[in-house]
Formats: structure tokens, sequence, C-alpha cells
């Protein structure tokens, strides 16, 4: 115990995670709006596919029955350059809003090392906002290991239901007028749309050949198996995926995950998290993105976003309306394994939270 709590295995308070983290996003953001990543139907997608000799991953702070931090780390398997690695995705790292700058984030992150280093990982990959406590909080430890920058990953949005968005997201009379100047709003085309349908269970093996091709073209990319990747596919009011069949075979999906943007009203949006359609020909392409808009609007879904993973060419994303939204992320790496470095990779294929 240090200062009065404990730095221990989450307890699955989630509730009371979700009240903490909000105050604490609050207090940094204002009036700005935020995702929910505390919902806890989104924390328990992530947390319980972990296996139980693996729970020490999710760490928490404590003083008494009360929670004053938290960071999750997922284990992970990847191939980089070739190579099969095992590491992990740290995130959602949070401190209570009146105990930050007393070194509880700082204890929590040290624990979180520690784990990983007693697994054996090679890395463990986290990103950072730019501007965010948890980005210069994580300069004061960057000694504690060798924390490397991976990348700067930009974001691109779609909005499909622009009265909403304006009044939650608080925009700007100008704001408004340059996103209909660029015709973001626009409804999507609903002419030549292509079949997609929802997941299904037998659909697992497809899916992560089609994912597991990523490996063959980029020097980072994830490494599935048909178990992890069927939890992360479907998840009720969590995790959503359309495929695309041609000849017989999966040719395309695209996964996106259920989040609440609370801002002075609370909506949806489609973030997406996995997307795949290498086979597909630019016209057909198009046609995809077109068609998952708009089965995304029919299903209330205020707007999306992807992220720049240069995993596939995004001009197919800006003839469909998408433009750069205002916020990036740093990708970065606490690299444990002395015989590799994740230094400026550009190529990563990563689940985006």
């Amino acid at each position: 115990m240090s200062d009065g709590y404990t730095i221990e295995t989450f307890r699955g308070d989630y509730e009371a995670l979700e009240r903490m983290a909000h105050a604490s996003w609050r207090d940094e953001y204002g009036d700005a709006s935020f995702p929910n990543f505390y919902r806890p139907a989104f924390l328990r997608f992530l947390i319980e596919r972990i296996p139980p000799e693996n729970r020490d991953h999710v760490v928490a702070a404590y003083r008494g029955d009360q929670i004053i931090a938290f960071f999750l780390n997922m284990p992970q398997k990847f191939f980089f350059e070739g190579k099969s690695c095992r590491a992990a995705y740290s995130c959602l790292l949070v401190t209570r809003k009146e105990d930050l700058r007393r070194g509880v984030a700082q204890a929590v992150i040290r624990r979180a090392l520690a784990i990983s280093r007693e697994h054996g990982y090679d890395f463990a990959l986290f990103t950072l906002e730019t501007g965010h406590r948890s980005t210069k909080m994580m300069d004061k430890i960057a000694r504690e290991g060798r924390m490397e920058w991976v990348r700067k990953t930009g974001v691109v949005a779609r909005i499909l239901d622009l009265p909403k968005a304006a009044y939650s997201e608080r925009l700007k009379g100008y704001e408004r007028a340059a996103l209909r100047l660029i015709g973001a709003p626009r409804p999507p085309r609903r002419r030549n749309l292509l079949p997609l349908r929802d997941y299904r269970p037998e659909d697992a093996e497809g899916c992560r050949d089609l994912l597991n091709g990523y490996q063959k073209m980029l020097r980072l990319a994830l490494d599935w198996d048909k178990e992890e990747l069927a939890w992360e596919l479907d998840c009720p009011d969590v995790s959503r995926t359309f495929v695309y069949e041609k000849d017989g075979k999966i040719a395309g999906l695209v996964n996106f995950l259920l989040h609440d943007h609370i801002g002075r009203t609370i909506e949806r949006w489609a973030w997406i998290n996995h997307l795949a359609f290498p086979g597909l020909s630019r016209a057909e392409q198009a046609a995809f993105i077109r068609t998952y808009l708009a089965m995304i609007q029919d299903a209330g879904f205020i707007g999306t976003i992807e992220w720049k993973r240069h995993n596939y060419p995004l001009g197919v994303l800006y003839r469909n309306r998408f433009f750069p939204y205002p916020r990036g992320v740093n990708q970065m790496s606490w690299t444990f394994n002395d015989a590799l470095s994740l230094a400026k990779i550009p190529d990563v294929y990563e689940i985006q939270i």
C-alpha cells in the first residue's frame, strides 16, 4: 500500500469505474464531447476474453473500496517482419480527478510494465493523444524502459446526420458551413450497392484468412486465431461486422464498434475497427463503403470514423465523403525484446479503441 491505496487486479466494479472515468474526462475535456470507452458492456467485451491466468493484466488502484485508477493490458499475437511475437495492447488509462498528479497513474503503469516483462512479451503497444494528460505524464516515465515512437495516426470521419452531430458536438457555424461546402453531410448514394450482410459464426475462418493476409502486406500485423476473432467480430450492442461474399468466399469485411459520444446529447457513432477487401476492384471497394454507410445510417448511427492505417488506399473513403477529423494519436511501444525495434513503422494493423 502506498499513500493509502493499493494496486491490484481490477475487481470488476464496472459501474464505479464508469462514474470515476466520466468525472475525470469531463474535468479534462470541459464541454467538448468524448467517447464512452468505459461503458460496462464495452469493458466486458475487452476484459472477459482474457484468460483467467492473465487477469492480472487488468490493473486498478483502490483506496479502500473506491477505485481511483485503471489500466487495461490485452494479450495479443503479432507478426513483425515475418516473425511471430507476443505482445500486449495497453489502453484506457484513467485516474480519479482528485488523485491527479499524486503518482497514482505512474504507479499503475509501472505495475503494468512489470507484468508485461513477467509474461515475456516482446513489446506493449499504446497510443497517446496530443496534449492529453496521459501524454504529458508518459514523458516523465519514459526512462522506465525503451519507449519507441511507432507512427502518427490520423482520423477520417463521415457524418450521416449533421443536425444531431452539430448540436451534440457544439459545432460552430463556420464548422457546419465548411462541412456543407465539401458535401460531408450528404446522404450516401444508394445506387449499385453490394449485398453486404451481418456476420455469422460460420464466417470466422474466412474472416480470419482475410485479416491475417495483412501479415504479408505490412511490417507489423495482428495474428488472429479463429476463436479470438469470433469474439472480436460479434458482440451484441458492442461490436458488429458486415461481410461480402464473392464466388463463395468472404471477399470483404468491415467490423465496427458501437461507441456513444457524450456531448450536449449522447449519440451513437460507428468506429471502424477492422476493414479488409484486398481482392476487390476500386469500384467494388467504393460500393462496399457506400453500402456500409447506407446500412449504418439505417441503423441510426449519426456518423462513422476510421483511422489512417495505410492498410488500403484511403481514396476509397474520400470518394465517399469522409474528411480529415481534428484528432490524432501517436502510436507508441514499450519494447522489451532487445532484438526488436518498432521505431518509425508506417504500416501497422492493430485494433483501434
